[in-house]
């Protein structure tokens, strides 16, 4: 997503683009608001402009390689995270086994809300969150050299659904590899 699509957020951006110039962009960047605030498309649009192969001033080219993979959610040094539920009962989840779903939500309204979500992916009455394992995954991706070179960036969508669970990714938080 380019930041020409974000709504609104012209302190945020102007933050991310002050902080790119001064070749200061932080390991981890927390971006908080109500649901339909535009958190998700702002992430997206940071994310692909960080793995921009031509980028313009203040926004990704749209055209490169990097861009086109990063709007098909398809760049193979962006990964995403969200709240899930076990397919099949005893299944451990992980995000992967919905990027499909994942791929035709956000792509079709990248303001999703959870309950939209939990409905996407049929979780019925089931609470959603972002597991242990999934926690681990994530760090495991972290520790990896970017593929196109350039950023490693993993987007976790409704952070607030890691529940303890979270405490296994505050290390790489703190301290990054």
């Amino acid at each position: 997503m380019q930041f020409s699509r974000v709504i609104g957020q012209s302190s945020a951006k102007a933050a991310f683009f002050s902080a790119l110039d001064r070749g200061r962009v932080a390991q981890a960047q927390l971006i908080a608001g109500p649901t339909g605030y535009g958190g998700l498309p702002l992430a997206l649009a940071m994310a692909q402009r960080l793995v921009c192969l031509n980028p313009i001033e203040n926004d990704s080219c749209g055209a490169c390689t990097g861009c086109r993979a990063a709007e098909a959610m398809q760049h193979p040094d962006i990964h995403y995270s969200f709240p899930m539920v076990p397919k099949k009962p005893g299944d451990k989840p992980k995000a992967e086994d919905y990027y499909p779903e994942w791929r035709a939500q956000i792509t079709r309204n990248p303001y999703i809300s959870y309950g939209e979500w939990m409905e996407a992916i049929d979780a019925g009455n089931k609470q959603g969150n972002i597991n242990a394992d999934e926690c681990r995954a994530i760090l495991r991706k972290l520790r990896l050299m970017p593929v196109l070179g350039g950023y490693r960036v993993v987007i976790i969508h409704l952070a607030e659904y890691l529940g303890k669970e979270g405490n296994i990714l505050l290390k790489i938080l703190e301290e990054p590899p």
